[in-house]
């Protein structure tokens, strides 16, 4: 048996000592006492009230002893189902999303929303994501995403306005709002990496947020939420992201492959002036990863077709994208980084 939030063994029940305490207080939770019928009947009768943005369906919980409840106000997870609408390999949603934040919390170590595998009362698997913006007394913490930020809306800029701007545009916005934007800005780089490893082409301003944590007077990034490898549910091309890299700045590199490889990644992290040996850390902490990432990816909740393509992308953009160096002359740049990158090549 293994936990349904970490993937660690355990001997009985569903999560692990670690997982019910980060999770639900320690407490031995029951399986939710509703189906995935009741869950769509419930959700339409909530409709008008419910205010978790974006369009998966999904509806707020709350904890009430040891069971998870659907309510309409004040919930503090979040929980979402196999979609209803038809998407590529939608079988695999839920433990594609979960896979995804568990990378990013233990392998990446990037601050990540608590989050695990629920079922229904039928057995059919359920994402559940523990919100992160409401202080321990129930108030609601000062949380804002970066199409808000940066001000743009479907009003101002279109109905792909979440989606037409860049990753320099975000971390120019930490920039100016942030009292530690360092620390930040080296934050939010290993998480462009990660989205882009993963293939997540939805990785856009609106799910990107700072917040002021509780008990704090200045703000930083939220825990990261919403990763997915978005290329198996809906095709994409090689490389994507949800946002460019850059607001108008293109490598030799990228305009000749015309997909990011690593002289686009040293250059964003050398625009944003993340020291030399931060840099190094992060590449190094990414390479000597990658085998154990695989191995999660194994050992994840996902159909074994689903574990394949999600190997083959993360490693085909490991290896072919972000470790890539273009070796033709006249492509040549000044890098710190392809030393790690070239051991790293020779070892897979």
């Amino acid at each position: 048996m293994k936990c349904y939030g970490c993937f660690k063994p355990i001997n009985t029940g569903t999560y692990c000592t670690k997982c019910k305490a980060e999770l639900f207080n320690g407490r031995n939770i029951n399986q939710l006492n509703f189906d995935i019928k009741e869950f769509y009947e419930y959700r339409q009768s909530q409709a008008p009230r419910i205010s978790i943005s974006g369009v998966q369906d999904k509806i707020s919980l709350k904890l009430e002893g040891n069971d998870l409840l659907p309510t309409d106000k004040n919930g503090t997870y979040i929980l979402k189902p196999v979609p209803a609408t038809q998407l590529q390999h939608s079988e695999d949603i839920v433990a594609n999303e979960h896979l995804s934040m568990q990378l990013s919390k233990q392998i990446f170590k990037i601050p990540t929303a608590a989050n695990a595998i629920v079922h229904f009362r039928n057995g059919d698997m359920a994402y559940l994501v523990k919100r992160f913006d409401y202080a321990k007394d129930g108030s609601k913490l000062d949380q804002e995403d970066f199409a808000s930020i940066i001000g743009m809306s479907e009003e101002t800029d279109g109905q792909n306005y979440k989606y037409d701007s860049s990753y320099e545009a975000i971390a120019s916005a930490i920039q100016n709002v942030v009292a530690t934007s360092s620390m930040s800005i080296e934050d939010l780089y290993l998480r462009i990496i990660l989205n882009y490893l993963i293939g997540n082409g939805d990785a856009h301003l609106k799910n990107f947020s700072l917040y002021r944590p509780e008990g704090r007077s200045d703000y930083t990034l939220t825990p990261n939420y919403d990763l997915l490898f978005s290329g198996y549910h809906i095709h994409e091309m090689f490389g994507v992201m949800g946002l460019e890299l850059f607001e108008s700045y293109e490598t030799k590199s990228y305009g000749a492959l015309g997909f990011y490889s690593l002289e686009d990644f040293e250059a964003f992290a050398h625009l944003f002036k993340i020291p030399s040996s931060r840099m190094i850390k992060i590449y190094k902490l990414i390479f000597s990863s990658a085998s154990k990432a695989e191995q999660m990816i194994e050992n994840s909740f996902m159909t074994d077709n689903g574990k394949e393509a999600y190997l083959k992308n993360f490693h085909n953009r490991l290896k072919n994208g972000l470790a890539y160096t273009m070796k033709e002359p006249g492509f040549e740049f000044e890098s710190i980084l392809k030393p790690l990158a070239d051991d790293f090549l020779r070892m897979v």
